[in-house]
C-alpha cells in the first residue's frame, strides 16, 4: 500500500497537545448537553476555524437525566452517589429496606450491596451488569448499590448502554470508600433508605461537523471521529483523542488531499454513543459511503494506559500495526480484524464501513481524578498522533471501489 505525505504541524508537539487537553479539562464536567459539553463545541469550532476549516454544530435530541437527590441513608448518615443513568428511579423520599450482600439467597424486598465488586469479582463487569440487574429484579430486589472506584477510592461510573430502554430497578453507584458503613449494617441486619430521585427529559446536545473537500470528487471520502463527552473532566479519556483529531485536521487543512474528509466530534458517548447514532441518521452516506473511518477513542496517550487497537480487515490492520510499531507503541490489546467491539466504531462497523480504531482505558478511567496532572502524558499522546497520521496517510491512498 502506498501512502501520501501529510504536514506535521505544531499540533503534534507535546506542549501544544497538553495545552489543548488542559483547556478541555478546564471547561468542567463533560456530560452530554452540560455546559462544558456546549463550551467544547464552541471551542472546537474555533480551533478548526484557526486552521482554516469551516466547522458547524449540529443539534440532536437525547434523554437527559436530571437528578434531584441520589444517596443512601443510614440513620442520620448520608452517602452520596450517582444513579446508573439507564436504571430506575425511586419516589421522592426513597425506599427503605433491609440491606444484604449480593450473595444473599433471598434478596426479595431487600436492598442489595454488590460487595463482590470490592473483592475484585468480574460478576459485575460492564458486559454482564445488565443481566445481573435483571436477575435481581426478577428475584424481588427493590434496590441495588454498586461500589466501584479508582485506586484512590473515588467513584468510577458506568456508561448507560440502555439509555433508551432503562432497567426498572433503582441502581446507585457509590465510591468504595463509602461502602464500610453499609457493610456494618449488613452484619447487624440493619435497614437503609435508598433514594434516586430523578427523571429523564428530552434535551439538546451538539456534535461538531466539518468537511474538507478533496480535489477529486470521484474518490470515496474518508472519515475521522472522536467523542467529546464523558462523565467527569475526562482529560485523558477524551483529551488525547481530541488533541489528535485537531492535529490531523490541521495537517489536512495545510495541504488538502485529493480525497474528501469528513470530521466528526460527537457528544453522547456515555449514553450509548448517542451523538454518532444521530449523525448516522442525518448523514448516513458520510459513513456508509466512505472508504474508511478512523476512530480516535478513549485514553489515547494516557499514563498507565490499557490501550487497544482494532481494524475491520487484514489490510487496515497491517497499516495500523505498522504505524503503531513505527512509534514504538505497545498496545495492551491488539484485537483481531473484524466487526468493532467498542466505541463509536461500533456504529461505523454496523454500517459495513471499514475502520481503524484506537481506544482503551487507564488508571483513572471514568473517575473524577481523570485530570491532566494525574493521567495525561503529552509525549505519549504525540506518538499516538504521529501513528494516527500515518494511518490516515495510508487511508488516503486506499484502492477506491468506485474507480
Amino acid at each position: 500500500m502506498t501512502t501520501t505525505q501529510l504536514a506535521l504541524t505544531d499540533g503534534y508537539q507535546p506542549a501544544r497537545i497538553e495545552a489543548r487537553i488542559q483547556a478541555f479539562e478546564d471547561f468542567g464536567i463533560h456530560r452530554t448537553g452540560w455546559p462544558a459539553d456546549d463550551q467544547t463545541t464552541s471551542w472546537l469550532i474555533d480551533e478548526l476555524a484557526a486552521a482554516g476549516i469551516d466547522a458547524e454544530s449540529e443539534r440532536f435530541k437525547f434523554p437527559r437525566v436530571e437528578v434531584r437527590r441520589a444517596e443512601v441513608r443510614v440513620g442520620s448518615d448520608r452517602i452520596e452517589g450517582v444513579p446508573l443513568y439507564d436504571a430506575g428511579f425511586t419516589d421522592i423520599g426513597g425506599i427503605d429496606g433491609e440491606i444484604c450482600e449480593d450473595t444473599d439467597d433471598d434478596p426479595f424486598g431487600k436492598i442489595v450491596l454488590a460487595t463482590s465488586v470490592l473483592r475484585g469479582s468480574e460478576e459485575w463487569a460492564d458486559a454482564v451488569l445488565g443481566d445481573r440487574i435483571e436477575e435481581l429484579t426478577d428475584r424481588g430486589c427493590v434496590g441495588l448499590i454498586v461500589p466501584r472506584g479508582d485506586r484512590d477510592g473515588a467513584i468510577v461510573l458506568r456508561n448507560a448502554h440502555r439509555i433508551e430502554s432503562p432497567h426498572v430497578l433503582p441502581v446507585l453507584q457509590i465510591a468504595p470508600r463509602d461502602a464500610a458503613t453499609l457493610q456494618s449494617q449488613i452484619v447487624i441486619g440493619g435497614e437503609v433508605v435508598l433514594e434516586a430521585d430523578g427523571e429523564r427529559l428530552r434535551s439538546n446536545a451538539t456534535n461538531v461537523l466539518a468537511t474538507i473537500t478533496g480535489s477529486d470528487a470521484e474518490l470515496t471520502p474518508i472519515g475521522i471521529v472522536t467523542p467529546k463527552s464523558g462523565w467527569f473532566t475526562c482529560a485523558a479519556e477524551r483529551g488525547g483523542g481530541i488533541a489528535v483529531f485537531l492535529a490531523l485536521a490541521e495537517s489536512l487543512a495545510a495541504d488538502p488531499p485529493r480525497r474528501t474528509i469528513h470530521l466528526l466530534a460527537s457528544s453522547g458517548h456515555e449514553l450509548d454513543f448517542y451523538g454518532i447514532r444521530s449523525y448516522a441518521r442525518t448523514h448516513r452516506e458520510h459513513i456508509a459511503g466512505a472508504a474508511a473511518w478512523l476512530h480516535l477513542g478513549a485514553s489515547i496517550g494516557a499514563r498507565e494506559p490499557r490501550a487497544a487497537v482494532a481494524a475491520s480487515d487484514d489490510a487496515l490492520n497491517a497499516l495500523m500495526l505498522a504505524a503503531v510499531e513505527a512509534e514504538q507503541l505497545e498496545p495492551a490489546m491488539r484485537r483481531p480484524p473484524g466487526p468493532s467491539q467498542g466505541g463509536e466504531a461500533l456504529i461505523i462497523s454496523e454500517l459495513k464501513t471499514r475502520y481503524v480504531s484506537f481506544l482503551g482505558g487507564h488508571a483513572y478511567f471514568h473517575s473524577p481524578n481523570d485530570t491532566v496532572a494525574n493521567a495525561v502524558d503529552a509525549e505519549h499522546v504525540a506518538r499516538w498522533a504521529r501513528a494516527a497520521r500515518a494511518v490516515l496517510e495510508g487511508m488516503l491512498t486506499l484502492e477506491d471501489p468506485a474507480t
